[in-house]
């Protein structure tokens, strides 16, 4: 039987690193600190303004670093007792919805990020279930959530997102997107598809109190291999597969949740105007400094034609001897997952089973 990673019997440690503003790659600094392992690009910090709820709660903030680790400290036993509490005394008063169509109207939408000319870069589109506030989808750790709406022609649309929202809130779902300017862009490299791109075009004509309707959809993050505890989590994401890294993360880290150690987070984009959800990964990061290692990789060659068709297909870590080498060999009790587009994850995967020996079998795809 497969795996679920919800089930208690992982844990996941994460390390974050902030971006420096250079060319080089930073090694060797202390835990607290970020690092960016950047190629053919100067990079700025990536501390960019990002959607709290949808990339993971508040962010971090400005301050000395000793001070956002404490208050990242204290948010991480405050979590850990809230979901000590959940686990003993489990509200009654929510209803699970079943497994169908569930109605829904668009209740708020927030542009964020910068896409380098001057707009935005993503989009968050929040629904509320019309069943009521105590409402709840039967979602697994890491399952998308599929909508179904009308496009301008009054034609059916659906398509499949990774939640952005907790899979646990009542009363609403939220998913996060590009926003409309970079969306043929996405689209180009594998990043949205035609399904996707017509839904949240008609979230757009929408309007707020338009209606919708959601399901549970497609489920991920389960693990079929022999390898048992896993103990190593190796995430490897492209822009929006965060989400779901992100997910996995905050479920896994706190105390008592999971058999997971270390989790290392590579997050590889081809600009810094794609790691909108940065907060989400550097609040996670002060949360659990000791257990998860987290690094932000700019390549502007990583969706150029050379690089998808002619070079060889972990073309983006043979560019980058650090990254390459950052990557741990596979040893018993590892699993990774890889979340983005099916040319950026070919990547990953021919990396993962060529240069490090990984099983097939211990790789899981978002």
């Amino acid at each position: 039987m497969a795996l679920r990673l919800d089930l208690p019997l992982l844990r996941v440690g994460q390390s974050a690193w902030d971006v420096v503003g250079t060319t080089a790659v930073v090694v060797g600094g202390a835990a607290a600190c970020a690092t960016a392992v950047v190629v053919g690009y100067t990079a700025v910090s990536l501390v960019a303004p990002a959607l709290g709820r949808a990339a993971g709660g508040a962010a971090a903030g400005s301050g000395p670093e000793w001070l956002k680790l404490r208050a990242g400290q204290v948010r991480a036993t405050a979590d850990a007792l809230k979901l000590a509490w959940s686990d003993l005394f489990e509200d009654e008063s929510l209803v699970v919805l079943e497994d169908t169509w569930a109605p829904c109207v668009l209740e708020a939408t927030e542009d964020f990020g910068d896409d380098g000319a001057g707009g935005a870069a993503y989009t968050a589109y929040r629904f509320a279930l019309k069943q009521g506030g105590k409402a709840v989808l039967p979602l697994e750790l890491g399952q998308e959530v599929t909508f179904v709406g009308l496009d301008g022609r009054n034609r059916p649309v659906r398509a499949s997102f990774p939640l952005a929202s907790n899979r646990r809130d009542a009363g609403a779902v939220e998913v996060v997107v590009a926003a409309p300017g970079r969306r043929r862009a996405r689209e180009a490299v594998g990043g949205l598809t035609a399904e996707q791109r017509a839904v949240v075009d008609a979230f757009d004509g929408l309007g707020i109190g338009g209606e919708a309707a959601v399901r549970p959809g497609r489920r991920a993050f389960t693990y079929e291999g022999s390898y048992l505890p896993i103990t190593s989590l190796q995430c490897f994401a492209e822009e929006l597969g965060a989400l779901p890294v992100i997910q996995l993360l905050k479920e896994s880290l706190p105390r008592g949740r999971s058999t997971i150690a270390k989790a290392q987070v590579f997050w590889i984009n081809e600009g810094e105007d794609d790691f909108g959800l940065y907060e989400g990964l550097e609040t996670l990061f002060y949360k659990f400094p000791k257990k998860m290692e987290l690094a932000c990789v700019v390549d502007d060659k990583l969706h150029s034609p050379d690089t998808t068709k002619n070079a060889p297909g972990d073309a983006v870590f043979r560019r980058n001897d650090d990254l390459a080498g950052a990557v741990a060999p596979w040893q018993p009790g590892m699993l990774a997952v890889v979340a983005g587009p099916d040319a950026f994850q070919d990547q990953v995967v021919a990396h993962l089973t060529g240069a490090k020996g990984y099983p097939p079998e211990c790789i899981v795809y978002f």
